[in-house]
């Protein structure tokens, strides 16, 4: 995938496309899985370089998830990170998916299977069977804040996702699955969803409590073969307010990979660290969007007299539903008049290309990526004037093509 194209659409040289292949975020989970001798069904393990070295008699695999810690990130805090570095028997940059977002590439990482496979494609999306466009962290209606109310309206969490889940594969090979969360999200319909399987979810209250936990974990299941899914958020919440290269963001990634060393790595037994492998890995990084890159819909009234409804899917990513024989001249409009800012594609071709993973697809793929899919370039976000007091507030943000979107770091180490 990385070097193909929709056809008839050459993207910028700035967008860095899904590496599904090899390279991407979306082959970690058939690499854990082999690493631990288990079969299970879903896109290729990463490039043998990226496990290989580590891969000799594991019986337990930790995948810690740095939300929002970028490669742009890595490269700005190498040399404050050198101690780490060093243990590190694998580091590699990889891709993440399309659209770069939390609730897809999380989603990803619990099904083997990219965005368009399992079929939660974006941050907000078209439902039509419940009527409304829901914003699929809290699943909500978009137009008010009703957590869970698309759950009491009849979906059910557990059967949404396409396909089975990693840690139900896992669970038929024998092998034992666990998360570590926030507090405040175990038992999520977003967790649910995720969860499919696993031995036990464990919610935690800071980076701390996570690595406490994590270690104990370890101990108490040393004999085991286990992979554990241990998840922190605060990086990337930063990041939204303050951008990627603010030094509270820069503070929170030194914070949470030094617990990492001294709360887990240093303090685990030598029966917990035995076959023991660990990686690092983020779900996207994020790039800075200024005030001045912002475009709004209102302003455009020739193409949003074109839509036949808000946008769905993100502010770098939109999902566009047009009305009536208007998706040719919507692709027109924005490739001749915002070209400057984004790229639209008619969303079939990039369905039928695997921008969003190959065949076979969710059922409901289509018709949630709507008829014209638009990825921004640079730092521009496409809104609505709802969006411009939350836009005032978000300086970074992810879910496009670019690079700083798009690469993350792959660390891994040998416990033992």
């Amino acid at each position: 995938m990385k070097d193909r194209l929709v056809p008839g659409y050459q993207f910028p040289d700035e967008f860095v496309l899904p590496a599904y292949a090899g390279n991407s975020i979306a082959n970690i989970p058939t690499t854990v899985a082999e690493m631990l001798s288990a079969s299970v069904v879903g896109l290729p393990p990463l490039t043998a370089a990226l496990w290989k070295p580590l891969a000799d008699n594991v019986r337990k695999v930790v995948l810690l998830v740095v939300d929002g810690f970028g490669w742009n990130l890595l490269t700005q805090e190498r040399e404050r990170m050198v101690g780490l570095l060093a243990q590190t028997a694998v580091t590699g940059k990889l891709t993440s998916i399309f659209p770069s977002t939390t609730v897809a590439a999380l989603t990803t990482l619990w099904t083997a299977m990219a965005p368009a496979q399992h079929g939660l494609v974006g941050l907000r999306l078209f439902m039509p069977e419940y009527a409304t466009t829901t914003q699929m962290l809290k699943f909500t209606p978009t137009f008010g804040n009703y957590p869970d109310a698309l759950v009491e309206a009849g979906l059910k969490p557990k059967e949404f996702l396409a396909g089975d889940g990693f840690a139900e594969q896992l669970t038929r090979a024998g092998v034992q699955s666990y998360a570590l969360k926030g507090r405040e999200i175990v038992d999520s319909a977003l967790s649910q969803m995720h969860d499919r399987g696993i031995n036990k979810e464990y919610g935690f209250s800071s980076a701390a409590d996570m690595f406490v936990l994590l270690r104990q974990l370890l101990a108490e299941k040393h004999d085991q073969r286990l992979f554990v899914n241990a998840y922190w958020p605060m990086v990337d919440t930063l990041e939204h307010v303050y951008g990627w290269d603010h030094p509270s963001v820069a503070a929170e990634l030194r914070n949470v990979l030094h617990l990492f060393e001294t709360e887990f790595i240093n303090q685990l037994s030598a029966s917990a660290r035995k076959d023991t492998a660990v990686f690092i890995v983020a779900d996207h990084g994020q790039v800075i969007c200024p005030p001045e890159q912002q475009i709004y819909l209102e302003d455009h009234p020739e193409l949003n007299k074109m839509l036949l409804m808000r946008p769905s899917g993100e502010p770098r990513t939109a999902y566009l539903h047009a009305k009536h024989g208007c998706r040719n001249d919507i692709v027109a409009y924005i490739n001749e008049r915002l070209g400057h800012a984004m790229v639209a594609i008619p969303a079939g071709n990039a369905l039928t290309e695997g921008l969003l993973g190959d065949l076979p697809h969710a059922p409901a793929a289509s018709e949630r990526v709507g008829d014209v899919i638009v990825t921004m370039r640079s730092g521009h976000l496409l809104l609505t004037e709802t969006d411009r007091e939350k836009a005032k507030r978000m300086v970074g943000r992810h879910g496009g093509m670019t690079a700083d979107e798009m690469f993350v770091p792959w660390l891994g180490l040998r416990l033992d």
